[in-house]
């Protein structure tokens, strides 16, 4: 089981690395590193934007990515496709935040910076993941891409704007309690473009992941595995569940399909 060569596909927050943190298990580091000498390729997959996850992951030695959500692929360091978010869903959507007075940022760019239109924008999200430039001749209908948006609501905030209809046909996610993303979701899409690349089977992918951006990819065409500290629902997809990230819970598994 262990001599076939594997394509990881691994998420970054909670997966390779502890959440909310960029500290990575020595016992991750270390299973990385003999994969690798034994011939496995080692990727990332990541809803972050790829200028930011190659900075992430800039320490491991990982250079090939599945980014965005599955909307870039890099290989070998190099950036070899990225697309934005259906612009005309996304649009939609931005006017109809207009209209409800909501206050709205988007990431044009493959850099790590966010504009608003709206100046009370930065007060209310503040800078978490990404810092904010006030831009108030920002238009919506001139907007050429969109990589990632983000609306600054709660929990209970979520709740009414999908009631108002603002949010339908955009992909959205929540990684803390104070903002919301607007991304894609499609870590599938990225992985497959990227074994089609490299001519590989699809049957050869190992993915790990915890959070619900990562359910795409949790697919039967491949080995799915959750981590212990993974969202139910993955969890009820995976083919397997280990450890949790902070427990060895990537060298476990690895020991256990005979990898390492």
């Amino acid at each position: 089981m262990g001599n076939r060569r594997k394509y990881f596909f691994f998420d970054y927050d909670g997966t390779l690395a502890i959440p909310l943190t960029r500290v990575i298990p020595q016992s991750t580091v270390e299973t990385l590193e003999i994969l690798r000498g034994q011939g496995h390729f080692i990727a990332l997959a990541t809803g972050r934007l790829q200028v930011n996850a190659l900075d992430f992951v800039s320490s491991t030695g990982i250079v090939n990515l599945v980014a965005d959500g599955g909307y870039s692929v890099t290989l070998d360091g190099q950036l070899r496709s990225m697309e934005s978010l259906p612009l005309a869903a996304v649009k939609e959507c931005l006017h109809r935040l207009d209209a409800l007075e909501v206050p709205w940022a988007v990431t044009t760019t493959n850099e790590l910076v966010r504009y608003s239109p709206h100046k009370r924008f930065a007060e209310i999200a503040g800078d978490y993941y990404v810092p904010t430039v006030y831009e108030p001749q920002l238009s919506i209908d001139a907007l050429e891409c969109v990589y990632k948006a983000y609306v600054p609501c709660t929990l209970e905030q979520t709740a009414w704007l999908e009631s108002t209809g603002a949010l339908d046909g955009v992909p959205h996610v929540r990684y803390n309690s104070d903002n919301l993303f607007i991304e894609p979701m499609e870590k599938d899409k990225g992985i497959k473009a990227m074994m089609d690349m490299l001519d590989a089977p699809y049957e050869d992918v190992v993915v790990f992941g915890d959070g619900l951006n990562d359910v795409s990819m949790f697919i039967p065409e491949w080995t799915s595995i959750a981590m212990g500290n993974a969202r139910e629902v993955l969890k009820q997809r995976a083919d397997y569940v280990t450890a949790s990230c902070d427990d060895d819970g990537i060298r476990k598994a690895c020991e256990k399909f005979g990898w390492v």
